[in-house]
């Protein structure tokens, strides 16, 4: 098979992302700064923002970092809240968010392989298309562990144990379709393993994922490194090989380029996107908020202290990502059978 790496760049891709730039999407120049004559000013209320998936998880955590970081260093003095929908791959929460027409003042964090999995494994309704895209912010390093008794002591080890008996590894990770279950069926499909036979439980993300693996449920675990860092500190989980261009400074874990396995890595990058039909001056508003947002210290300590790539990109960029990784993630669940 021809190894699909969902970090490259997909032929094509940038008109398919003209394509979601519908009327509440258009951008200028693509800075995502208000200079027009027609300039609003934002935010002047409470600003909501959904994090569909579970207290704990990786959007959440975004979430909060956002809000935070908003307060704490003085980018708004209005007041922000997070509501978390978790459920189906993001896709409950998306339903509810879609209802939020031309309102600024309700903001999603997502990211796009694990919600653009979700919307095709449970056949969606909505599609990130209908939404107005803000900004790109962070892609989230990955972490392939097991319990720290485990015998499986390196990369090596787990992929000679998946090939022997597959059905006899449980993998715990993210919602189906999305990067952890892409993760582990890319490493199958690289591997030899016949994807049938890959024993995946999927989880709402967060501590359940820790909790799998901890009570023996699981015998490895896919997930981002933010999610099992205090685990992984503690000693209760052992990192065999994480993503990313470097090794992650302070962890004892090669990355998966090192291996040779970069094209099993399923990156996914985080953003905030607006409801449908959010004119271009408002969402410009909102994007000029968080490009000061991501200027501030407080953001800074958030991209270390989640392990997170900076990945800041205009409207008109991220629109053209999620189009890029939507058309990736359809070719990929297609070929490894994984589309209902």
């Amino acid at each position: 098979m021809k190894q699909t790496k969902l970090t490259a760049k997909f032929l094509g891709a940038c008109a398919i992302g003209s394509a979601l730039l519908l009327t509440g999407c258009e951008v200028g120049d693509g800075s995502g700064t208000n200079t027009s004559a027609g300039a609003v000013e934002y935010p002047t209320k409470k600003i909501n923002i959904l994090a569909p998936g579970s207290t704990g998880g990786g959007w959440d955590t975004r979430a909060r970092a956002i809000q935070a970081g908003l307060g704490e260093c003085d980018v708004t003095d209005q007041s922000v809240s997070v509501t978390n929908v978790p459920g189906a791959g993001g896709t409950i929460g998306l339903s509810e968010f879609v209802d939020h027409t031309a309102d600024p003042y309700n903001l999603m964090v997502m990211d796009t392989v694990t919600m653009l999995g979700g919307i095709v494994r449970n056949d969606s309704h909505y599609d990130l298309s209908e939404l107005t895209p803000i900004a790109g912010l962070t892609v989230a390093r990955t972490a392939v562990v097991v319990p720290a008794d485990s015998p499986l002591k390196s990369m090596a080890d787990l992929r000679k144990a998946f090939k022997d008996d597959p059905k006899a590894l449980s993998w715990a990770g993210g919602s189906l379709g999305g990067p952890d279950h892409l993760m582990a069926a890319l490493l199958a499909k690289h591997d030899g393993v016949d994807i049938s036979d890959l024993n995946y439980v999927a989880t709402g993300g967060g501590g359940e994922v820790v909790s799998l693996l901890l009570s023996g449920s699981a015998k490895v675990a896919v997930s981002t490194y933010t999610e099992l860092a205090s685990q992984i500190d503690a000693g209760d989980i052992r990192p065999l090989a994480v993503t990313g261009t470097e090794r992650k400074k302070g962890l004892d874990a090669p990355t998966l380029e090192e291996l040779d396995l970069g094209d099993i890595d399923s990156a996914s990058t985080g953003g905030i996107l607006a409801p449908p039909e959010v004119s271009s001056e408002d969402a410009d508003a909102v994007t000029a908020m968080v490009e000061k947002l991501h200027g501030t210290s407080c953001w800074t300590e958030a991209l270390e202290k989640n392990a997170w790539e900076d990945a800041l990109s205009s409207r008109e960029e991220f629109a053209t990502t999620i189009a890029e990784d939507k058309a990736k993630v359809e070719e990929i669940l297609d070929e490894l059978e994984l589309k209902e």
